[in-house]
This record gives C-alpha cells, sequence and structure tokens, in this order.
C-alpha cells in the first residue's frame, strides 16, 4: 500500500508541475491578449471561449490532483457515485460493484464512459446496469467520432478491462456499450 501511495503523490506532483502550471500560464497569456486595447470583439469573444475551456480543464486536473493526493479510500461504488455525481449530469446506477480491484478498475471505466458520453455526445442522461459478469453502460448523447475511431481515452477503457480480463462491445450509435468478462 505504501508503493501505490507514493506513486499516487508522485504522478500529482508531475501533474501539478507540467500540465497545471502549462494550463495557468496559458490562461495569463489569454487573459492579457484579451485585455488589450487593440484586439477586436470577435476575437475577444472567441479567446474568452478558449480561457473557458481553459479554467475547466484546468479545475479537472486539480481535481484529480487532489483525489490523487487524498487519503480517503471509497469504496469502488462510493467513488463511482462521487465521481458521477461530479459531471452534473442525470444518472441512474443499479447493482454494486465488486468490492476488489476488479471493482475499482470498471469504475473508472464507467466514469471515462459517462465522460466521453458528456463531452464528446452531448449526453445529458446515463444509465449503468452492473451485474457480477456483466456492466451495461447507457447514454442519451449522439456519437462524435465515426465508428471504429478509437481515442486516448477508449484505449484506456480497453487496457483497464483487459488488466482484469474483460472487454467491451458498443452499440453502433455508441449508445450502448457492453462491458463483460472475456469468455
Amino acid at each position: 500500500m505504501a508503493d501505490i501511495s507514493h506513486e499516487r503523490a508522485r504522478i500529482a506532483r508531475e501533474l501539478h508541475d507540467t500540465i497545471a502550471q502549462d494550463l495557468a500560464a496559458i490562461g495569463y497569456a489569454l487573459d492579457s491578449e484579451i485585455g488589450r486595447s487593440d484586439t477586436h470583439p470577435e476575437s475577444r469573444k472567441a479567446l474568452r471561449a478558449i480561457r473557458e475551456r481553459i479554467t475547466t480543464l484546468n479545475a479537472t486536473v486539480r481535481e484529480e490532483i487532489f483525489r490523487l493526493r487524498s487519503n480517503r479510500d471509497l469504496a469502488p461504488q462510493e467513488q463511482l457515485l462521487a465521481e458521477l455525481q461530479s459531471l452534473e449530469i442525470d444518472f441512474k446506477v443499479t447493482g454494486a460493484l465488486p468490492d476488489n480491484e476488479v471493482g475499482v478498475e470498471l469504475g473508472k471505466v464507467i466514469l471515462e464512459l459517462a465522460r466521453n458520453a458528456t463531452v464528446h455526445g452531448g449526453a445529458k442522461e446515463i444509465s449503468v446496469d452492473i451485474h457480477p459478469e456483466k456492466v451495461l453502460f447507457e447514454n442519451d448523447g449522439s456519437p462524435a467520432r465515426e465508428r471504429g475511431a478509437v481515442g486516448f481515452g477508449l484505449t484506456g477503457v480497453m487496457e483497464r478491462l483487459l488488466d482484469i480480463g474483460w472487454e467491451y462491445s458498443f452499440a453502433e450509435d455508441y449508445s450502448q456499450v457492453e462491458i463483460g468478462r472475456v469468455s
């Protein structure tokens, strides 16, 4: 457990010292451009939108740093529910994650799918149905990518699932994801 705590602290430091600091610097540079008297009003509007996105992204990184440094050890189900609540999306979870490493990893997978559904698909509602051998994830969003396109988030989902002997499959429109043990 000490090795895990040490690694979490190391990752938190790296996130703080690199990404969080760079995002803050970019934000300050944008503020400077927004405040210039010769910045065109249309450009100022576009720069403010970019600034808002950077502020949101920086807050997300800082929340992750806090989670990594947090000494609270929540059960996987409690962690999932807390994380879903922070997304400010309507959600329904039936069933419970196992209280072990498989549950931890499944919770992280579900959370990544929820983030993808909201950020990339504009979902307003998600539903998660958890069973001992499978999980069904549904959302009301629209796919923002072509079928078969896999980004870093879905690559991470696939890797997490393979590490615990599980796999996933998507509905054609990405509205459903079925997660189950590798047969």
